[in-house]
């Protein structure tokens, strides 16, 4: 659990030493992208701290790309 708060306190740390510099310079759109995958790579690491089995994202890829080898 300890590493989890970890995880939060990392990511607070850099929310607070990059969106003032983001938001000063009207770079929205950078923000938004900046958090949602902050967000996203937290909750991930986070469900692999706690143990839970996740999909691999290859097989996302070989069921996408898997028509052009056949």
């Amino acid at each position: 659990m300890a590493g989890i708060f970890a995880v939060v306190a990392l990511a607070a740390g850099a929310i607070w030493l990059e969106a003032p510099g983001l938001i000063h310079r009207h770079r929205i759109k950078e923000l938004v992208m900046f958090l949602a995958l902050l967000l996203i790579g937290s909750v991930l690491y986070s469900a692999l701290m706690l143990q839970i089995n996740l999909p691999n994202p290859f097989m996302l890829l070989k069921w996408m790309y898997g028509w052009i080898g056949k």
